[in-house]
Parts: structure tokens; C-alpha cells; sequence
């Protein structure tokens, strides 16, 4: 039960470099909230782009965290939800803008479906194409995604399937629990006792596939996510990532990780022959390309596939899922 004087939500926003965006994504909050009551929570690790100035002086009733080094999005998200106090949580990436009443929309659904746990809201680009707001949880029967989306180009599947979220084009609400999926980190709303209660996010992931982990978790557990579509969202998809160059190799890291963690021996002895093969590909296309500087960051992704015992990187110890 809420406490008497509880606010109805906290949402926790962690920036890197993201000044061009976050403006954008504060202001359309308020329009997303109509007669909540909310507090807004920025993590920012350490941006030195004049993003902490314009918060102080533009926002200055945000909760305002300086990280004097960038800690990941992982550890950010934590630290907010340390000084949160709403009922619910919303964690919002800076690059997204809320479409009018989005959050009333996603707080009116949790309320009134005792089966979801985290939703999240349907996403589109800035020209209104459907995004992925979820994603299949990884598996080997997501390969076939690759060959499907060729053949699709940018059509999307009229029905959700097993596996193949990623390529579904949101026209329903669903929960996508029974698709083997997740709510991803860009826009998620639960409430924050049963975040905190999930062990929150695993701050050993520095950057991606932390919701992809949660979310196997929260299945693991035998709750459910739940995609939205009432609720909407503009998210101008890897523009705080592509501010810093070396996501590309913190995405292989992570979802290395993932595997390593989540996957029994011959499920991962599997996936990352495949996910190594993809990789090659794009090193391969890059340094053709005369991408120099993604070429040498995707050859030190590849490095992350040499196994630990000759002498790789530590992964993640088993779940205990």
C-alpha cells in the first residue's frame, strides 16, 4: 500500500552527452503526466557537454546526480531508483520524447491488470515508423530474424511470434511474456517496490542487455511484461549511445554476458558462433568501408570471444534461474 503523502511516480533518466536531447524528453514529460504527481530523477555520468548547467538552470526542481565518471546506465538507473519515492518507476531514456498522456495511459493499464509487472509504451521514430519497444529475449530461435527482416525489408509482421518480436509491428497490446520477450530500458514503467524487489538491474552490465536480463529474470519468476499499445512514444533510436564511440563494443560485452550467464553450455556454444559470424561481417563491411576507427573497435569486440581460460575476458557467473 502507498504510503499516504506518496507521489505516484518517479522517473529516472541517466545521460551521457545527451544536452541536444534532454530538453526535449524533460518537457514532454509534463504533457505525459497530466494531474500526477511525479519527480524527475537525472543520472548524469559525468558529460562535460553542459547538460548538468542547462538542468540547473532550465530545471531546477530535477533531482540532479553528478557521476564523476561515466558508471553505465546500469549503476545509474540504480543510484536514481535509490532516491525515488513514487509508488511507480519510470525509466525514460534521454533521446525519447512522450507522446500526450502517455504515462496517465500506462498507469491507468497497470492499475487495472493485476498480471503485468513492467509494461512499456509503443515506440516510433521521428517520421512515425514503429520501433521495437520490446525485444525477444535472446535464443537461438532468433537467428532466423536476420533472413526474415531481408526478405521484409522495412515491412513489419502483421501478428507477434515467438522469437521473432523484434520484427512485429506493435499494432496490439500484448504480453510479451508469452512470446518469449522484454520491455527494453528506453521507456519501462512498474512500480518500484517490485523493481527493487527483482534485485534491480544488474550493475555488472556497463551498457546494453541489462533489460534483456531483467526481463529473463522477471520470466524466470513467473511474472509478466506487457507492450502497451495506447501508450506512445517518440525515440530517436542510439542517439545517446552513438555520442559515445565505443558502445559498439560494450553491446558485444554485454550481450557475451548474457550468454555466458543465461545459457546453458550448447544453447551458448551455439549463439555465439553465430553472434562471432555476425560481428566478422560487420568488422569485415567496416574496414572495406575504410572505418577506422569502427574498425578497431569491432577488433576488440571480436577479442571478447576468446574463451577466459586462454586468457579472455571474466564473464558473469551462471543464474541461479
Amino acid at each position: 500500500m502507498p504510503l499516504k503523502d506518496q507521489i505516484d511516480l518517479s522517473i529516472v533518466i541517466v545521460t551521457y552527452k545527451s544536452k541536444e536531447h534532454i530538453s526535449g524528453c524533460i518537457q514532454s514529460i509534463y504533457g505525459a503526466a497530466q494531474g500526477l504527481s511525479f519527480e524527475i530523477i537525472i543520472v548524469d555520468n559525468n558529460s562535460g557537454d553542459g547538460l548538468v548547467d542547462l538542468i540547473r538552470d532550465e530545471f531546477p526542481d530535477i533531482i540532479l546526480v553528478e557521476n564523476k565518471e561515466n558508471e553505465g546506465f546500469s549503476r545509474g538507473v540504480n543510484k536514481g531508483v535509490g532516491l525515488a519515492s513514487g509508488v511507480y518507476l519510470g525509466i525514460l531514456n534521454p533521446d525519447a520524447q512522450l507522446h500526450k498522456n502517455c504515462f496517465n495511459t500506462l498507469l491507468n493499464f497497470i492499475k487495472g491488470n493485476p498480471l503485468a509487472s513492467v509494461i512499456g509504451a509503443r515506440t516510433v521514430d521521428e517520421v512515425g515508423r514503429s520501433i521495437p519497444s520490446y525485444r525477444s529475449l535472446p535464443h537461438i530461435g532468433n537467428i532466423i530474424k536476420y533472413p526474415i527482416s531481408l526478405l521484409l525489408q522495412e515491412r513489419r509482421l502483421k501478428k507477434p511470434r515467438r522469437y521473432l518480436l523484434d520484427i512485429w509491428g506493435q499494432s496490439e497490446t500484448i504480453d510479451v511474456t508469452n512470446y518469449n520477450g522484454y520491455i527494453i530500458g528506453a521507456c519501462m514503467l512498474m512500480r518500484l517496490d517490485f523493481f527493487k524487489k527483482m534485485g534491480m538491474f544488474d550493475t555488472r552490465y556497463f551498457l546494453y542487455a541489462e533489460d534483456a536480463d531483467f526481463g529473463f529474470r522477471i520470466k524466470q519468476a513467473g511474472y509478466h511484461a506487457f507492450l502497451v499499445s495506447e501508450a506512445s512514444a517518440t525515440h530517436k533510436v542510439g542517439r545517446s549511445a552513438s555520442e559515445n564511440p565505443l558502445s559498439q563494443l560494450y553491446a558485444v560485452e554485454s550481450y557475451l554476458n548474457y550468454i555466458h550467464k543465461n545459457f546453458t553450455f550448447v544453447h551458448g556454444a551455439v549463439y555465439k558462433t553465430c553472434y562471432f559470424s555476425f560481428i566478422l561481417g560487420w568488422t569485415l563491411r567496416a574496414w572495406l568501408r575504410m572505418g577506422r576507427n569502427e574498425t578497431r573497435i569491432l577488433l576488440k569486440a571480436l577479442r571478447c570471444f576468446i574463451p577466459t581460460w586462454l586468457g579472455g575476458p571474466n564473464r558473469l557467473p551462471k543464474t541461479n534461474g
